[in-house]
């Protein structure tokens, strides 16, 4: 794609960074093995491992560099031959002032930092000291407004202490800032929330700056960088492939789905009925399918107010502009009213910029098919709407009426509704 013709010198500057930096016991090149280790993206043969070679060659306990390197080793292999070394390393960092050196500071230097961080949290309760002893240094930084100036040092609070990362709304922050906040949100580490909108920005933002001024000052950085970028790829070339119809195809097969949905006979002991009774029952069958082919799919999507009115799309899908609208019919005279509100609907959920056309799903449960031509015929008019997937209620599961009646319990306990006959 266009982008990647654009992207790909800088995209060879990132790789080329970390690589420099893929040798054993290198502080930077393990924290980007950190970053990049999860990244389905990006394939690289990692050497960052401490070896033995390298334990008997080079390590000193009393080198934050070796002990911090060996910290991030231990926390990728739990299972490690190095125990004692690293113990020993950790013990001897509780001797040191923190802050002495000022830029060569260990409190300067949140690469370094982080790897010990990693290293008393893979040893659990035989370096619990050293760990609060890391905690102690994180909380005079915060005490001497030193936790700022790199946003690494948030994730070194949240290794420490469990504490969420919070994360900047504007896309005006620098490429490194964008790059980490990014990782932050894939990996669920985020304080608060941003909008579909903000994320689009944001991504757009990255790629942009990534092609245009591409500017790092470490292997880690780069790493951020090449994660971020790497994955925007992906997303912005399946947002360019995916169209609304894709989804109307998926929807589709909704009646074929439903081959496998339980509704056990009295014949069994603890049988398993998966009641479908109600609109939202269905909205959550379809969070389901949707979630797992569309990954920026939001549930309950809220709309902009027209008049005293808010509203609230079922599904939208900001990278198609689309919106799904699901309705649940009980009975053949349901289909006219559900003509009326989608038609009344449909002009308010059109209204956001952020959506173009909309799909409607109609869950029939009584199975009135002779409904179902006019119904999509009458919507299909309507301007915006894309496609109109109407489905019945599979035979192997009641319907809401007969489960409703089905409620008065048997002396067993059991429900009185019966499986119908296919």
């Amino acid at each position: 794609m266009s982008e990647n013709l654009y992207l790909q010198p800088s995209l060879d500057r990132l790789s080329d960074a970390v690589l420099e930096q893929n040798r054993p016991g290198s502080v930077d090149g393990l924290l980007a093995h950190h970053i990049l280790k999860d990244n389905p993206f990006i394939s690289i043969d990692w050497q960052v491992g401490c070896t033995q070679v390298w334990i008997d060659m080079e390590f000193k306990p009393t080198n934050l560099d070796h002990v911090s390197a060996l910290g991030y080793f231990q926390w990728a292999q739990p299972v490690s031959k190095f125990t004692h070394q690293l113990l020993d390393g950790l013990s001897r960092v509780r001797e040191r002032d923190a802050f002495k050196g000022d830029h060569l500071s260990l409190a300067r230097n949140p690469t370094r930092l982080l790897g010990i961080i990693l290293g008393c949290l893979a040893m659990g309760d035989a370096a619990s000291e050293t760990l609060l002893w890391c905690r102690d240094v994180l909380e005079k930084m915060n005490q001497k407004n030193m936790s700022n100036f790199d946003p690494l040092l948030s994730y070194l609070f949240y290794r420490a202490s469990g504490t969420k990362i919070p994360i900047a709304p504007h896309s005006s922050s620098s490429l490194y800032q964008l790059a980490f906040s990014e990782w932050a949100i894939h990996h669920q580490i985020n304080v608060n929330e941003l909008s579909q909108q903000q994320l689009y920005e944001r991504r757009q933002s990255i790629l942009y700056r990534t092609a245009t001024d591409l500017h790092f000052e470490s292997a880690s950085q780069a790493a951020f960088i090449w994660s971020s970028v790497t994955s925007n790829l992906f997303h912005a070339l399946g947002a360019e492939l995916s169209q609304p119809f894709h989804v109307s195809a998926v929807l589709q097969n909704f009646e074929a789905s439903m081959k496998r949905w339980r509704w056990d006979g009295d014949e069994l002991q603890k049988p398993i009925r998966w009641q479908v009774t109600q609109e939202r029952e269905v909205q959550d069958i379809l969070w389901l399918i949707l979630r797992s082919y569309f990954l920026d799919v939001v549930d309950e999507d809220a709309l902009p107010k027209l008049g005293h009115s808010t509203y609230k799309a079922d599904f939208g899908i900001p990278s198609l502009k689309l919106i799904i609208e699901a309705k649940f019919a009980t009975s053949k005279d349901d289909f006219k009213k559900i003509e009326k509100e989608i038609q009344e609907d449909c002009i308010p959920y059109l209204r956001d910029l952020r959506y173009e056309s909309l799909i409607v799903f109609i869950y029939d449960d009584s199975a009135s098919v002779q409904e179902h031509d006019i119904t999509r015929r009458a919507l299909l008019e309507v301007p915006g709407i894309e496609d109109v997937v109407i489905v019945s209620r599979p035979s192997q599961l009641p319907s809401k009426s007969v489960i409703t009646q089905g409620e008065k319990k048997s002396p067993n306990g059991r429900s009185n509704a019966k499986i119908p006959t296919p």
